[in-house]
């Protein structure tokens, strides 16, 4: 959460640092426009605690119409230090998004500019956790690592508002509620020994969700 706010606070000042070298620039005409675009998201549901950092692509028909697809990756490794003859109890969390869609802009020639966003989403994460075992002669049948992961396929659909810091530089705020399809996986692997099946799968399970999504704070170079 800490590297988290440092990224958001990080963004913020290059954001007023481009804004006061660059406020003497005419609007930017964002027609015909390409732009390489980082992110920060917050993923809310899904299962997915992560924070994701993000790479990506837009392209401007016009001032109001914009296409973007982002792809979306974290990566996070805890670790609890335990007492002599134990291993360390270490829990790894990975994920990825990709979010393809248009945006709607209402405002043209604006340095404010609000849009509308809707679009396909495409999500997965994972978590392992690595139990504390005795270092020598382990228990047969004592669980070793659980990994939990999840699926989902849906679409979203927000709103942002994009401010234009110059000819060259925008940052957006974007909040997104979705519908999506998840299908969630789990698998289970024990110490092995006489009569123990050392990796279990577990039955899987499904479902449907609707509600909060993400919201992300974008930073976007057009060339």
């Amino acid at each position: 959460m800490r590297k988290v706010s440092l990224v958001f606070i990080v963004l913020g000042l290059v954001a007023l640092f481009l804004n006061v070298s660059l406020a003497k620039e005419p609007p930017m005409d964002k027609k015909g426009k390409w732009g390489i675009s980082l992110s920060v998201s917050g993923l809310s549901n899904l299962g997915i605690g992560l924070y994701q950092g993000g790479i990506g692509v837009k392209h401007c028909f016009s001032d109001l119409f914009v296409m973007k697809a982002i792809f979306g990756f974290s990566v996070d490794r805890t670790t609890e230090k335990n007492w002599s003859g134990y291993t360390d109890r270490i829990i790894d969390q990975g994920s990825y998004s990709l979010n393809l869609g248009p945006e709607f802009h209402f405002l043209r020639h604006s340095k404010f500019s609000p849009y509308f966003y809707s679009g396909y989403n495409r999500r997965y994460s994972s978590t392992t956790y690595h139990y504390s075992l005795p270092e020598s002669n382990p228990t047969p049948g004592q669980l070793k690592e659980q990994h939990r992961s999840n699926s989902s396929i849906g679409v979203d659909t927000g709103i942002g508002i994009e401010y234009l810091l110059s000819k060259h530089f925008s940052l957006s705020a974007e909040y997104l509620i979705g519908f999506s399809y998840q299908v969630n996986k789990e698998e289970r692997t024990y110490i092995p020994g006489p009569g123990i099946t050392e990796r279990l799968v577990m039955p899987g399970s499904s479902e449907t969700t609707f509600g909060a999504r993400t919201s992300s704070l974008i930073l976007t170079v057009y060339f």
